[in-house]
């Protein structure tokens, strides 16, 4: 089996168990208490409220713009795997409807249960390095657009938006405070199983080539690349250690990049408390 082959059976399996684990946060959780947690779904929550409309089928469909925008932006491939992960995502989410059970005894436990599997079932597709369409495809849009942009930022007010409409159109003040329950949790658990999608990770990589290397990540992930001298103790030879900073949902890309430029190659990855520069944080204001 080729190594494409395993990649892709492994971004269907991660699509399918992260698909899951957010359709009961949806259908058994949030949906039946009038939970809008933010983003597409969010709002389509809301359109099910007055139309009954199928959530997966709306956010699908309110998805349409972005995924237009993310082929002339990020390419065909990026773009394809994210309408792979999105179609999986929403379509499961009304499939499971008709038979996860509904849970609406206590509105605090439903919003906190909510935001947990919400948080481990995009933490899952979000390890594979893809996105599952909505404020998600949209804040990595405009960041990548716009590098002094920044993605948590955006996302909590695109979903402090939403919660504030929800409020709204349900005239129910209790619903807004629920959501950002929800929402919160969200955020922690996805942090702790993706590893967060605004840090950066410190790579460091030493290969047979690499300068090959190099302009392999230029040219795929346009980032910028560090060669720094280095010496063998052992063997004494003096060697070029390629040395990278990325965000970490680019982490999976850029694994995999490398192993199939040199599967042999030896690789360290770091956390990085904070990144300052083009293409991260813009530090600006406090300068």
């Amino acid at each position: 089996m080729s190594t494409k082959t395993k990649e892709f059976l492994k971004d269907i399996a991660s699509f399918i168990i992260g698909s899951f684990i957010y359709s009961i946060a949806v259908n058994t959780f949030t949906l039946p208490n009038r939970i809008a947690p933010g983003g597409m779904v969010g709002i389509s929550t809301i359109i099910n409220y007055f139309t009954h409309l199928p959530v997966g089928t709306m956010s699908l469909v309110l998805n349409i713009p972005l995924f237009l925008l993310s082929f002339k932006m990020v390419g065909k491939k990026t773009t394809l795997r994210i309408l792979l992960s999105s179609f999986i995502f929403y379509i499961m989410t009304d499939v499971t409807s008709v038979f996860l059970p509904q849970y609406t005894e206590n509105i605090l436990v439903a919003a906190i249960f909510g935001g947990v599997l919400a948080g481990a079932g995009v933490g899952v597709i979000n390890m594979r390095g893809v996105s599952t369409g909505g404020t998600d495809l949209m804040c990595q849009l405009v960041t990548s657009r716009f590098h002094g942009a920044s993605y948590g930022t955006m996302l909590t007010i695109i979903d402090a938006i939403v919660v504030i409409i929800a409020a709204i159109a349900f005239k129910d003040l209790n619903a807004m405070l629920y959501a950002a329950v929800t929402i919160y949790i969200t955020g922690i658990v996805l942090d702790k199983v993706s590893n967060g999608l605004d840090k950066a990770k410190l790579v460091q990589v030493f290969t047979e080539d690499p300068t090959f290397l190099s302009s392999q990540i230029m040219e795929k992930m346009d980032r910028g690349v560090t060669l720094v001298k280095a010496k063998g103790a052992y063997t004494g030879m003096d060697k070029e250690m390629v040395m990278i900073v990325v965000k970490r949902f680019e982490m999976q890309k850029l694994k995999t990049l490398i192993k199939s430029t040199d599967p042999k190659a030896f690789i360290i990855i770091g956390d990085v408390a904070e990144v300052l520069g083009e293409g991260f944080k813009d530090d600006k204001k406090n300068a």
